[in-house]
């Protein structure tokens, strides 16, 4: 350790700006190790490229040896770490950091003497597959026989499963796509708590899950946004939030990635909540002037949280900051009234309050039908909400939204599961048992005799049939 963290005062002080430069450091080395692999395959091991690439890795490797008797690397659960402390990385470091974990390897360790031919045999050793390095007896062994001794190699460590639903999509459920990103809002969430880095890949790859799954079939993942968790509201309000934001730009034809960056806005725009105590947040009664001002802090907490984070775009911060500024600058926190917000913010901050007011949260004291929100959103249009916005939106979720349970004309019972070209006619499933078995769906638009069959009479509360609508919506 430096002479200048041997006092415990010292050490207290300078402890963070100290990890903070180990940290840097530790992924320089992680950079340099990657391009001289990506060197040894394209290079022979005398070309100059690649001894140069090996050169200047060791030269950053031996200002860390002058700190520590090792440089240790552990790749846990798709994450880097360097000693205890997780090492953020870019997407594309992560799609190189799990080629290395494909072969077996779990963590790297360079010691005080490694040279330059070491790591020059050790990269030309990683141009091998999995196979090929165990049937000679694993990467230790060839590493000794390439007399590198400076360098050991742990297997990978099974410390952690994590659930393969969002890796095989397509293959599951989209509720299991749901639950599996309302998992990792929770890690998100849990390691923002505790000043640790989380793994922008592992919600990369969720998000880009959810916007193939939107674009595959919209309603499906639009239904599951009117299931309420109220054991885990706060995780489950920003996947919803992000699943109607992602919904909204495909229904505005966003491209892909336009797609990803805003559901990605979308899933952390209310992570400046981790700074409001639970006691406000979970409040059943209105708030006080004080507590107001510590909830209409979590815009800027939750902009400044992710302007430092790695890996995580501009946009998320700009629509984190934004989301309750409110149409025409009325919302908080204050700005001047000639602020143009981004369009991510307004599609979120409509996302935000549907999903809040169909929730009994945030805004209103009970639980409102979502076509009564709809309806709210479209008398708020002009003033809290974009005007274009919320028709895309209104003409997106309909007037009858996935999951409204409708009385029709005919008697019958339907619940909403696909909307139509026309907002007052979608298709419903009859409901005959109550328990989920029923599947005769008929659309409202068909006809007979020259007039339509059936035709919406009133809505209903699902709570005053006790009706679970997860019985019908997965």
């Amino acid at each position: 350790m430096p002479e200048e963290l041997k006092n415990p005062r010292s050490e207290t002080r300078l402890s963070f700006f100290y990890q903070q430069q180990l940290v840097a450091a530790a992924k320089k080395v992680f950079q340099q190790l990657i391009a001289m692999l990506k060197n040894a395959t394209l290079y022979p091991p005398a070309h100059p490229f690649l001894l140069g690439s090996a050169e200047q890795l060791l030269l950053t490797l031996e200002d860390l040896f002058s700190k520590r008797n090792e440089a240790a690397y552990y790749f846990i659960a798709g994450e880097l770490f360097f000693e205890t402390y997780s090492v953020p990385l870019e997407e594309s470091l992560s799609l190189q950091l799990e080629d290395i974990a494909g072969k077996d390897i779990g963590g790297l360790v360079f010691k005080p003497g490694l040279t330059r031919n070491e790591l020059v045999a050790f990269a030309f050793l990683m141009r091998r597959d999995r196979n090929s390095l165990a049937a000679e007896g694993g990467l230790n062994a060839l590493l000794a026989g390439e007399g590198a001794a400076h360098i050991a190699v742990h297997k990978v460590l099974p410390l952690y499963v994590r659930p393969t639903a969002v890796r095989e999509a397509g293959k599951g459920s989209v509720t299991k796509v749901f639950l599996d990103a309302v998992e990792t809002v929770k890690e998100i969430v849990h390691a923002v708590h505790i000043g640790k880095t989380f793994n922008v890949q592992r919600l990369q790859t969720v998000l880009h899950t959810m916007v193939d799954g939107i674009l595959d079939n919209r309603d499906t993942l639009l239904g599951l946004t009117s299931i309420k968790l109220y054991d885990e509201y706060t995780f489950a309000h920003c996947v919803n939030v992000a699943t109607l934001s992602i919904a909204l730009g495909s229904f505005l034809s966003f491209e892909k990635q336009q797609l990803a960056a805003l559901g990605l806005a979308g899933m952390l725009h209310d992570i400046g909540k981790v700074n409001v105590p639970l006691e406000i947040i979970n409040k059943p009664g209105a708030l006080t002037d004080e507590e107001w001002e510590v909830m209409e802090r979590h815009p800027i907490d939750g902009a400044m949280i992710l302007s430092n984070m790695s890996g995580i775009s501009h946009l998320a911060m700009v629509s984190a900051f934004e989301h309750h500024q409110h149409y025409g600058a009325r919302g908080y926190p204050l700005t001047g009234p000639s602020v143009q917000l981004h369009p991510f913010s307004e599609i979120v901050e409509i996302a935000d309050a549907y999903d809040a007011i169909t929730a009994a949260r945030v805004y209103y004291g009970v639980r409102t039908p979502p076509h009564e929100a709809v309806q709210i959103l479209i008398k708020k249009r002009g003033t809290s909400f974009n005007p274009v916005l919320v028709k895309a939106f209104v003409n997106m979720v309909g007037v009858f939204p996935i999951g409204t349970l409708l009385r029709l004309i005919t008697g019958e019972t339907g619940i909403v599961v696909h909307q139509t070209r026309d907002l007052l006619r979608p298709r419903v499933l009859l409901l005959t048992k109550f328990d989920g078995t029923e599947q005769e769906e008929v659309s409202l638009l068909e006809m007979e005799g020259g007039k339509y069959k059936r035709s919406a009479m009133a809505t209903i509360d699902p709570t005053t049939m006790k009706l679970d609508l997860k019985l019908y919506i997965k």
